[in-house]
């Protein structure tokens, strides 16, 4: 073969089939041109739609990226490793639906798994940088005092008393706590929760065996069994679920602002405590506006002693301890109700009367003044009280209220029986011995766990699966699953949930 100077193209000799072949193929080509290019269009129409499958994940993956590259360097450092060695697991999620953050997965509640995701990780870094003080979120935590008095390390990030809630944190405080094989079982209920909050943002006590009309106390306590496990409207796998239900409680007390009262001042400080909890883990402005407003009432209702259902003319350690709480969750959230010259005598003259009502001497804590006290519910909201309070474990009170709780923790009239009893007694139990630590709460913490994990419903969250049964009393009867559930699932949450106060 002459091979042409001027044919760049030429071949050797031993690529003619492949000539031959391709000069076949152009023939093809050009005798069936319509169909041909039919063809190539269908084809690149299904690449196209093929190609955008991974979007998602890039955009996630350029999002963690842009988050961490932000990050302050010891944040950076802290992540580095996590962000080194994480793998996507590639898993089809079922969308249910609104609340299509909630991953649909088989839970075992004796052997966890966990997973990890280039989201989660992105929601790590966030979340260390929030603790650490150095979000770029312009409604990031304040440096303050939180719930526990004393801490002279405030810099920066999350205050006192809720740094044990980050993923590092709780962790720690499960392995020292003794909070193993606790977490599916708050993952579950959890998920009972997402699954029956109402489209517009809210939980409805009525529509799950409750009586109380008004929406606030479900909404608020519910929120708190997410904020609890460390979830937020920023954090975490129900973003959506507390985005929503933090947007409801703005919106209703917006609606009532010149008074955010709710039907009782239990609810009004249920919905402050979320609202607060919320602004901590950095919700929107409006957030703190809104919350300021129920803790500027509550100051305002303050008569020098205590709290009523409707106000402050008289007194109720019942729902004087949830106000009381509220208002530190309050100050923790560094609202300008709390900076008031009146704010700042209210817990001075506050624990005055909480000292009156949970006598040294008898160890146990009256429900109104003319009460003679003895029953364990308001001796455990005593000591829970006291201790938020700053009173030391070695309190006289709260050492003589220790031996008349070991009596009823063996009497298993709260926990350790087939049957729950009073989840309004089991919640303050839970929190009173968990502050108390020592023997009264290893001894609770055996029988609590044990109780909760076998009467919670199991199965399809969709269902019942992940809810508790109605226990007795007034709190059970009025607020139904969704308080009873909310409740317990706090209780198991308490390993991380608040630190050592005092």
């Amino acid at each position: 073969m002459v091979k042409d100077e001027n044919d760049i193209f030429a071949h050797p000799e031993s690529e003619k089939p492949a000539r031959e072949e391709r000069k076949g193929l152009v023939g093809l080509i050009q005798g069936h041109a319509n169909e041909f290019m039919i063809s190539m269009a269908i084809h690149a129409a299904v690449l196209f739609f093929v190609s955008l499958i991974p979007v998602k994940k890039a955009v996630e993956q350029e999002k963690t990226t842009m988050i961490i590259e932000s990050a302050a360097p010891e944040v950076k450092e802290e992540v580095k490793q996590i962000v080194t060695d994480v793998k996507v697991q590639e898993k089809p999620v079922e969308v249910v639906d609104d609340n299509s953050e909630v991953v649909e997965k088989e839970v075992n509640v004796e052997n966890p798994v966990e997973t990890t995701s280039i989201s989660e990780v992105a929601d790590t870094v966030q979340e260390n940088a929030v603790l650490a003080g150095t979000s770029d979120n312009a409604n990031s935590p304040p440096a303050i005092l939180g719930v526990g008095e004393g801490n002279p390390g405030a810099n920066g990030g999350l205050p006192y008393g809720y740094k044990s809630r980050s993923k590092q944190g709780k962790m720690g405080a499960m392995r020292k706590h003794g909070g193993a094989g606790t977490e599916s079982a708050v993952d579950l209920a959890l998920r009972w929760l997402a699954e029956h909050q109402e489209y517009d943002g809210s939980w409805d006590c009525v529509k799950y065996e409750g009586k109380w009309q008004w929406k606030e106390a479900p909404t608020g306590i519910a929120l708190l069994a997410f904020l609890g496990a460390g979830y937020s409207e920023n954090i975490g796998p129900f973003k959506k679920t507390v985005r929503k239900g933090v947007a409801w409680l703005n919106q209703a007390t917006e609606e009532k602002k010149d008074k955010p009262f709710f039907g009782s001042n239990y609810a009004s400080a249920i919905a402050l405590m979320a609202l607060s909890e919320a602004s901590i883990f950095g919700s929107k402005s409006m957030t703190k506006v809104n919350a300021n407003r129920i803790a500027q009432m509550f100051v305002d209702q303050y008569t020098g002693t205590a709290w009523r259902y409707n106000d402050g003319n008289d007194q109720d350690q019942s729902v004087s301890g949830w106000i009381a709480l509220s208002l530190k969750s309050a100050k923790a959230a560094d609202l300008d109700a709390l900076h008031t010259d009146k704010a700042k005598t209210v817990f001075e003259q506050y624990k005055n009367w909480v000292v009156m009502m949970t006598p040294d001497e008898a160890g146990t804590g009256k429900y109104t003044a003319k009460d003679n006290g003895g029953g364990a519910h308001m001796t455990w909201v005593g000591m829970f009280q006291r201790q938020f309070l700053g009173f030391p474990k070695n309190d006289t009170y709260l050492l003589k209220a220790t031996d008349n709780s070991m009596k009823w923790i063996d009497a298993n009239t709260w926990v350790g029986a087939d049957k729950l009893g009073d989840c309004y007694g089991i919640y303050y139990g839970t929190l009173a011995t968990f502050q108390q630590q020592g023997v009264i709460w290893k001894a609770w913490n055996v029988k609590m766990k044990d109780s909760l994990l076998k009467t919670q419903r199991k199965g399809d969250p969709k269902l019942l699966g992940g809810s508790w049964d109605l226990t007795p009393g007034i709190t059970a009867e009025h607020g139904g699953r969704v308080m009873v559930t909310s409740l317990m699932c706090l209780c198991l949450e308490i390993y991380y949930r608040y630190e050592m106060m005092n």
